[in-house]
């Protein structure tokens, strides 16, 4: 008897705490609806107080801290939502969107593949997916997604296609790309970008660096109307990138690690040493592609590059790989 009104007791207190907690959350969910996302969160917090597996309730606060710009506070909101029910396919959207806001370029395209994974049939998925290719330095496969983002009828593709994916004629241009996958364990972010009809270049730094106080820097050229019928050889791109290290470094010192020119997109590295005050020395990767040459570097504050520091990111640079539609 004893044990059956205990049980009676503990019943009847969660049913008050569900029904306590469903009223924050519909009141948090009125102040949503008011635009007043401050309050909103007050009322998730107590549902998610009374209610500490309220899916709903963490997915909402999220949504509440997007429109404060609050990302990664909904980041963690909907992470916990996905946690609780990894079919929810709107978090995965809305957590890539946060972590387009935060520069998580990698792990935003993870989330909209999951989204694509689960509803293959959103326009505006493929959309953002497609900023995201780009940003990533994958204009093919950004093209790739304008293009399906149109076909599902989102008419905000049809820019971003004449933006970024037509040529002359107004047809989607068939455009190759160099993908090198800087380590997310990096923390690398874009710091600068430019383009003009002559070279694209896309400049990076680690955590909260900048290009005026940086201890590692790296660097994507795109090099246009370079086309490997001109029969160049790269141990040529090495040489005019060594004359030109010399303007500032004199005594800079080039030297050849290794290269590939049977490849089917022929690739070399090698590295710049600056032994004097200024004290920045590169490692280097050229690559021919079709109609482009693509070169990068990567660049550390030091008169030399050590052994194991050269081993790594020569590994990192035979990760690249030239893509097309």
């Amino acid at each position: 008897m004893k044990n059956w009104l205990t049980s009676m007791v503990l019943t009847a207190s969660l049913i008050a705490s569900a029904q306590t907690a469903r009223e924050e959350y519909n009141k948090g969910n009125d102040k949503a609806s008011a635009q007043d996302y401050k309050g909103s969160i007050k009322h998730f917090n107590k549902a998610l107080k009374q209610d500490p597996q309220f899916t709903d309730a963490y997915f909402n606060r999220g949504t509440s801290k997007m429109y404060l710009e609050d990302y990664e506070g909904a980041i963690e909101d909907y992470d916990k939502a996905i946690e609780l029910n990894p079919e929810i396919i709107s978090a995965y959207k809305n957590r890539g969107v946060a972590k387009m806001q935060t520069r998580e370029w990698q792990s935003a395209q993870q989330d909209f593949d999951r989204v694509v994974q689960l509803e293959p049939n959103d326009a505006s998925v493929y959309l953002m997916r497609g900023q995201v290719h780009r940003e990533l330095g994958d204009p093919p496969s950004a093209c790739t997604d304008f293009q399906k983002s149109k076909e599902l009828g989102d008419s905000r593709a049809d820019q971003l296609l004449k933006k970024y994916c037509s040529n002359s004629s107004g047809l989607v241009a068939q455009m190759e790309s160099l993908r090198l996958d800087w380590p997310e364990s990096e923390d690398w972010h874009v710091a600068h970008q430019q383009e003009n009809e002559q070279i694209k270049m896309v400049e990076l730094v680690r955590g909260t660096e900048t290009l005026e106080n940086w201890s590692e820097l790296g660097t994507m050229m795109v090099y246009k109307n370079i086309p490997r019928s001109l029969n160049m050889p790269l141990e040529k791109s090495m040489e005019i990138i060594y004359e030109s290290s010399r303007k500032d470094c004199p005594d800079s010192k080039v030297t050849m690690i290794e290269k590939n020119e049977q490849a089917e997109y022929p690739w070399i590295i090698f590295k710049l040493e600056c032994p004097n005050k200024r004290s920045e020395s590169q490692i280097w990767h050229a690559v021919q592609g079709t109609d482009e040459l693509f070169v990068s570097f990567r660049a550390v504050k030091a008169p030399s590059i050590s052994t194991d520091l050269q081993d790594t990111w020569v590994a990192f640079f035979k990760t690249a790989q030239v893509v097309t539609p």
